[in-house]
């Protein structure tokens, strides 16, 4: 796992944690995140599109992992506010 208290969360923030993650671990199979914008495309129009971030991890060949139910959102916001 990787931590950084960055301002905003931003696809630079995630670019930056993703990249020192990569060097001290190697790639990891998949990513578990939440529904953030940063993950996914929320418009209609343009579905199947990715995010910056998205394609990135997408291109390194890492699987996205996205909570899509109450209890794993909750695991999520839990470990947040952990943190």
């Amino acid at each position: 796992m990787a931590l950084r208290f960055v301002p905003a969360e931003t696809t630079q923030a995630y670019m930056e944690t993703l990249q020192h993650y990569l060097q001290q671990h190697k790639r990891p199979v998949a990513l578990y995140s939440d529904k953030h914008s940063l993950f996914r495309i929320h418009h209609p129009e343009h579905d199947g599109a990715l995010p910056p971030f998205s394609r990135a991890i997408k291109t390194l060949d890492i699987a996205a992992i996205h909570a899509n139910t109450p209890q794993a959102k909750g695991r999520v916001e839990r470990a947040n506010q952990t943190l």
